[in-house]
């Protein structure tokens, strides 16, 4: 992994959750998540607080030494481009009950952040996590199963493409499905 340079966003780590959370819902039929209602991504930001519920999942997986979780949400079924919360957790052991936050030594050398916020509003404005939040960015996983993963999140994401931008708080909790 190349080391992420410091105070900038990494636009390869939000393409990468993107596209995750996009093929994710992809792959299922609306009638696959018909029991699905208590799932869900609740949060607020830019003063407004938001239920996502169009597919709301977790995903683990491992690789080079890292283990991640991803958590998304639509806020409907099979839109992908706007209205997208998502939540990248990274560690360099298997992802369990307990509150991430900081900076990994990656296996390969370099660092990369814990943890990773994105949403895309209901305009297809997308924003995300800079490098220099990676301490103050925290979530907890408070219940994970086999079939379930439960939780809080806040920290602070920005306009991607923009410059000199202000943090946007983002918090909130989550209760998503598990796909895998």
């Amino acid at each position: 992994m190349k080391k992420l340079v410091k105070n900038k966003f990494n636009p390869y780590t939000l393409l990468f959750l993107i596209a995750t959370i996009i093929f994710a819902g992809c792959g299922k039929k609306d009638s696959d998540h018909s029991s699905d209602t208590d799932y869900y991504i609740k949060f607020t930001v830019l003063g407004k607080s938001y239920t996502f519920k169009g597919y709301p999942y977790a995903t683990l997986s491992q690789a080079d030494g890292i283990y991640t979780g991803g958590v998304g949400s639509f806020q409907e079924q099979g839109v992908g481009t706007k209205n997208v919360a998502s939540i990248l957790i990274g560690s360099l052991s298997s992802i369990k009950q307990e509150t991430y936050s900081g900076i990994i030594n990656t296996p390969a050398g370099g660092t990369t952040p814990a943890i990773f916020f994105a949403y895309i509003d209901e305009n297809g404005k997308t924003f995300g996590s800079l490098y220099k939040d990676n301490v103050t960015n925290t979530v907890t996983i408070t219940a994970l199963s086999g079939t379930s993963i439960k939780g809080n999140f806040s920290g602070k994401i920005y306009d991607v493409l923009a410059t000199n931008t202000s943090p946007i708080n983002f918090s909130g909790d989550f209760n998503v499905k598990r796909v895998n």
